[in-house]
């Protein structure tokens, strides 16, 4: 017990620094090619979608092989290593070729280090709670990371941002060293859940089970495509209002940190029988935020949709997760968290494609773009209201139908 509270610990506070330093690159890295190397906008886009490309190529394929190997623990190291090795020979090359193939590997070791979160969810047994801190200490290092790296770049310059970034991994790397995994202990807890109601809901059948996850990934997938592009450039949006640059960086910083305690929120909150509830209630508050953008015009206006960004997110990834982690087991859990994280990325991959498309065709009209962007909330809300069954509860089992149930 207390190897796996250690272990527990071990893991928030690697995801916490691993995010630190990975959204360093993802905030920054635009600024760093233009005004480190002049390097043109097109290109600039392009190197942005290329490293994007690799959080939803390669999640799936990763996650089903550690299913095969059953190891999640030699995945998350392999990726530490090799992001470490990415950023460190990123740091000797000014060469935009090199850089995107280095990214690109760098991507890739980020895919398998993502398999920490499977580990993770295996390890607290699909705790809804304990889940949410997984995901809240993601959202503080992306907090602390975009924040962070503003202030470096600001006394140090933009030319050391694989510097800011590189440091912190090496941290990270001591302490991922010393996670443990016991495959044994899962799969017994797997096949003895500690209480009946984590026994796998006979009243639902594998195929009602898999047709609901398939929705979510849908849902995620939709949901992403519309809200994620515009999330990309609330920046123009906003200064489209705004002009105080210091009211403009405290409305998108605040995202995630709000993010942190709702995350823990709602990890205490969600059960059975108000999940559905709470993936609809996510993407009903999407749609309503989009047009909020639309019509916001003051500090206060946006200030109110970044929080209901916040509580959106937060709704909905922890439904969506919770529902994945209860309803998979150590033979397939990899595979379906990989393919929520694949639905996101492409999402707002394709969503970024689809939004440029639409801003050239309407001479640069972003109003009128977000406008065409709330179809796709609306399909994901409609495909969990239609798609995905209600959960029904376990009813408790006495001893003896317990014991017959582990039997089988």
């Amino acid at each position: 017990m207390k190897r796996i509270k250690s272990s527990v610990i071990l893991i928030l506070i690697s995801i916490t620094i691993i995010y630190f330093s990975a959204m360093i690159i993802v905030a920054y890295l635009p600024k760093y090619l233009l005004e480190h190397l002049n390097t043109p906008p097109p290109i600039i886009q392009l190197t942005r979608s290329i490293f994007m490309a690799t959080l939803f190529i390669f999640p799936p394929f990763i996650g089903k092989l550690s299913d095969r190997i059953q190891k999640r623990f030699l995945f998350v190291v392999i990726g530490t290593i090799g992001m470490i090795g990415s950023l460190f020979l990123l740091l000797l090359t000014k060469d935009l070729i090199l850089i995107n193939i280095l990214l690109f590997i760098f991507g890739f070791f980020a895919s398998s280090f993502t398999i920490l979160f499977t580990l993770y969810v295996e390890i607290v047994q699909n705790d809804p709670k304990k889940i949410s801190r997984y995901i809240a200490s993601l959202a503080i290092g992306w907090f602390l990371g975009v924040l962070s790296g503003g202030m470096f770049n600001a006394i140090y310059g933009i030319e050391y941002m694989f510097v800011y970034s590189f440091l912190p991994l090496l941290l990270a790397f001591f302490f991922v060293i010393f996670i443990k995994e016991d495959r044994n202990l899962i799969l017994e807890q797997n096949r003895n859940p500690k209480d009946a109601n984590q026994l796998p809901n006979k009243l639902n059948t594998n195929e009602e089970i898999r047709s609901n996850i398939k929705s979510i990934f849908y849902s995620l997938f939709f949901r992403s495509f519309g809200i994620r592009p515009i999330l990309g450039i609330i920046v123009t949006i906003i200064g489209l209002s705004l002009t105080n640059e210091t009211e403009i960086g405290f409305l998108i910083g605040v995202n995630p940190l709000l993010q942190f305690f709702l995350m823990i929120l709602v990890g205490k909150i969600i059960t059975n029988k108000n999940l559905k509830v709470c993936i609809i209630l996510g993407n009903f508050l999407t749609i309503f935020i989009i047009f909020g953008y639309i019509y916001s015009f003051n500090f206060w206006t946006f200030l109110i949709f970044q929080i209901l960004v916040a509580l959106s997110y937060s709704l909905l990834w922890m439904g969506s997760l919770t529902y994945i982690a209860q309803n998979s087991t150590p033979k397939n859990k990899g595979r379906y968290i990989g393919y929520a994280t694949m639905s996101t990325f492409a999402g707002d991959a394709i969503g970024g494609l689809f939004y440029s498309l639409m801003l050239t065709i309407l001479y640069s009209d972003h109003f009128i773009v977000m406008y065409f962007m709330i179809v796709f909330p609306v399909i994901s809300l409609l495909i969990i209201s239609f798609k995905f069954s209600p959960i029904k509860e376990v009813k408790p089992l006495s001893k003896m139908n317990l014991d017959s149930e582990r039997e089988h």
